[in-house]
């Protein structure tokens, strides 16, 4: 078969399957936390798919890095076919791996590993930001400003920086660049505790309030180090977390969140890349990630599998990251994706500005099979996420289990395994830092919401089903129910 036909036909079944997990994930009856398993698909087929197609049939008329469509026959010599399989098991792989019965795998071992038959409301959740508000916003404050000191001494000691966003800095600054990027956590903190006790209808405006000022600032303290996604990869965890408080104010800010962020990303691509009549510039899809894995593919072909080099890479990263930020300076002996797509894409590994994805990192280092078996594994620790997310009491759970859901989104696809790393430890250890404190200083009586509300009762006060009073005092639940033992 002809290699474009071959790949068009590929391409449409991996758009089938990606519409028919989508119908099953929102016909299946349970719970998905964050809507991850959703987004994550919905991330799939725009990043591999739909570029696909734009590259393969030609909408865009710059199709990036990579041109998927030479040799005779057209297609023949540039690891078109393979990038067009690779789509296709990806997508069948990644859709078994987010709805794969999971309880047989990882068996119910008590009520609090299983999933509630609906979302738990924001008022059922257990805040250590509520039950600790002065301690929570003073330190959020101070990293704040610590944050603050990090952006501005990064952005005057840049040593390379494209379209408004820094690539890197040097060596001696790093340590800035790592607060820096903390400031959108302090920033998140801020909101929880200014929003803490603040929960009910009738405070939908006071909660709304604090979301728009929260993502203006988000704003703000991501565009630095790129814009686009990392304010979308920020602001996840925030919405996720304070959209259910707002109630009857929640659709209108969502459809004007919308109509701004396509305007920002109009707006900071047509700065990037000039004015142009291509309108698939304004989304990168010509940079797509389909034609990188056919790059993969062709790079294999010519020099042989990396066999796992760039896994490894991203193993050692965050070890060797924090000897450097203790001053000792060792030098990791594998390359990272970026360094690889570097060299043989731009001339050079210090060139790191294009990041082929996850298909192209699982065929360079494991050919189809390891597509196969990454995009399951990724599945599954989605699915993991997500009904972690639906099970969790705690708001410091959901805002962590957030965050990293939000990373498997913007990066557990898009992004390289050595940056997912980096994302989910170093870059948000302020979150880490409280979901420790929360295990450290919770009282005894800061106990979870049970998953289904039990018959009304009442506790006395110092009883150990009641919930914490002003002094530590044990009352009523908030469900009228006794509370479940304390499964944060």
């Amino acid at each position: 078969m002809n290699p474009v036909a071959g790949a068009i036909l590929l391409l449409t079944a991996s758009a089938v399957v990606g519409l028919l997990a989508l119908i099953h994930i929102r016909t299946r009856g349970r719970v998905d936390g964050l809507n991850l398993r959703l987004f994550m698909v919905l991330n799939f087929l725009l990043a591999n798919v739909v570029s696909g197609f734009a590259h393969v049939l030609g909408w865009s008329k710059d199709r990036g890095f990579y041109e998927v469509l030479s040799g005779d026959p057209v297609g023949s010599t540039s690891g078109l076919t393979t990038a067009a399989w690779a789509t296709f098991l990806a997508s069948c792989a990644l859709w078994a791996g987010l709805v794969v019965p999971r309880p047989r795998l990882f068996p119910a071992r008590d009520d609090s590993r299983e999933v509630p038959r609906r979302p738990l409301a924001p008022e059922n959740l257990y805040s250590f930001a509520a039950a600790h508000r002065v301690s929570v916003g003073g330190l959020a404050l101070v990293l704040a400003a610590a944050g603050g000191v990090g952006l501005i001494r990064v952005m005057g000691a840049t040593t390379d920086q494209t379209g408004g966003r820094i690539i890197s800095v040097d060596g001696g600054n790093a340590r800035y660049a790592f607060l820096a990027g903390w400031l959108p956590w302090a920033v998140t903190l801020l909101v929880l505790a200014f929003a803490a006790r603040r929960r009910a209808t009738g405070q939908a405006v006071w909660n709304t309030l604090l979301l728009v000022g929260g993502l203006a600032a988000l704003a703000v303290s991501a565009t630095w180090n790129g814009g686009r996604a990392e304010i979308a990869y920020v602001a996840f965890p925030l919405l996720a977390i304070m959209l259910p408080r707002i109630s009857i104010l929640r659709w209108p800010l969502i459809v004007a969140g919308a109509v701004a962020m396509v305007v920002f990303v109009v707006a900071t691509t047509s700065q990037r890349v000039g004015a142009t009549t291509d309108p698939w510039s304004f989304i990168d899809w010509q940079w797509g990630r389909f034609s990188m894995s056919a790059w993969a593919s062709n790079h294999t072909a010519l020099h042989g599998s990396l066999h796992g080099e760039t896994i490894w890479s991203a193993l050692i990263n965050v070890p060797l990251a924090l000897l450097h930020l203790g001053g000792v300076s060792v030098d990791n002996p594998f390359r990272s994706m970026v360094q690889v797509s570097g060299y043989d894409l731009l001339g050079g590994e210090d060139q790191i500005y294009v990041v082929p994805g996850f298909s192209a990192e699982m065929l360079l280092n494991f050919g189809l099979v390891g597509v196969v078996a990454g995009y399951f594994l990724l599945g599954i620790f989605s699915a993991v996420v997500s009904d972690a997310y639906s099970r969790s009491r705690s708001e410091t759970n959901r805002v962590l289990l957030a965050t990293v859901g939000s990373t498997l989104v913007f990066q557990g696809i898009v992004g390289q395994l050595e940056s997912f790393e980096v994302f989910v430890t170093l870059s948000i250890l302020p979150l880490w830092a409280l979901w420790v404190a929360e295990r450290l200083f919770a009282r005894p009586c800061d106990l979870g919401q049970p998953l289904e509300p039990g018959p009304a009762a009442s506790s006395a006060p110092g009883s150990p089903g009641g919930q914490c009073g002003p002094n530590g005092t044990s009352g009523a639940t908030a469900l009228g129910g006794a509370r479940a033992p304390a499964r944060l």
